[in-house]
């Protein structure tokens, strides 16, 4: 015999219906960011990025540390001349730099003996650490000029029951969440452990709902001692695929904005790393995909 299958809308679920309806479309979406991720990974605007990022030097441990303290919404900081000669960018009159520890290092000639000219021009050079001084860097936001190269688009149009979403997400957030004016251009939110979350007004509501629930990853994985955090490039991973599994869980597609996201924080990592950071990101998402559901449903 014959029935017809009818779907339930989402009142006529029960909660239990729901969160598995949820939970599914969630683990949908993270079983696909490593085919996405992949995708980007074998893309040209992936090699240009690369190509790109090359050109930004790597900075020490005490370096990033002066640079989150001065700056914290920094995201790629370069010197006052490499901003013009590497990318053909300048720094606005009026930016004050970001102070970092520069190297001083002396040269002098090796010789086999006393008796080896140390002018000779033959002679090999070694390069000895003599100190530090104070540079300067500064960060893209502070600059003007060509557009550096990206791989990830932002998320537009519009969000089924967009203010009941938001609330949603303010209502779970252990933090405030406030849309507010006069984030650095590059920023579209931050979460500061001084207890705030903020998201730039005025974007579409796609990306509006993406980043604070971006933001809100953030505030769940990453709130606790900084010594015991994951590095920057994994703290990113973590937030961006949690907030891809949410944000489809509730319907709404950002894989042409996290793909490359995830893509351009996952330089260097293992397989053995992605996947550990994967389970995290399930947990996580898990939580958050239960606690909305219960304000939404409410």
């Amino acid at each position: 015999m014959k029935t017809n299958k009818t779907t339930k809308s989402y009142k006529d679920m029960t909660r239990e219906e729901r969160r598995e309806a949820a939970q599914a479309k969630a683990q949908a979406a993270l079983d696909r960011i490593g085919d996405g991720v992949r995708s980007v990974w074998s893309s040209e605007a992936w090699a240009q990025w690369l190509r790109t990022l090359a050109k930004f030097h790597d900075y020490s441990l005490n370096n990033t540390m002066l640079i989150a303290m001065q700056m914290p919404e920094a995201t790629r900081v370069a010197s006052y001349r490499s901003w013009q000669k590497d990318f053909n960018r300048h720094v606005r009159k009026g930016e004050h730099g970001i102070g970092v520890l520069v190297p001083m290092v002396m040269k002098t000639k090796l010789g086999d003996s006393e008796e080896t000219p140390q002018d000779d021009e033959d002679t090999p050079e070694r390069r000895r650490l003599v100190g530090f001084k104070v540079g300067h860097v500064f960060d893209v936001s502070q600059t003007e000029g060509e557009p550096l190269p990206a791989i990830a688009e932002h998320v537009t149009g519009d969000v089924d029951r967009y203010d009941e979403v938001m609330d949603a997400i303010k209502a779970v957030s252990s933090y405030p969440v406030e849309l507010v004016e006069g984030l650095p251009p590059e920023t579209n939110g931050l979460f500061s452990r001084m207890g705030y979350i903020a998201i730039r007004a005025g974007m579409p509501q796609g990306q509006t709902v993406k980043t604070a629930l971006h933001e809100l990853a953030h505030s769940v994985l990453h709130d606790g001692d900084a010594e015991q955090l994951p590095d920057r490039a994994m703290r990113e991973v973590q937030a961006e695929s949690v907030a891809y599994a949410v944000s489809a869980a509730l319907g709404l597609d950002t894989s042409g904005y996290s793909f490359g996201y995830v893509a351009s924080w996952a330089v260097g990592k293992t397989d053995d790393e992605m996947r550990a950071c994967m389970q995290v990101v399930r947990d996580a998402a898990k939580r958050i995909i239960d606690k909305m559901d219960i304000v939404l449903a409410a």
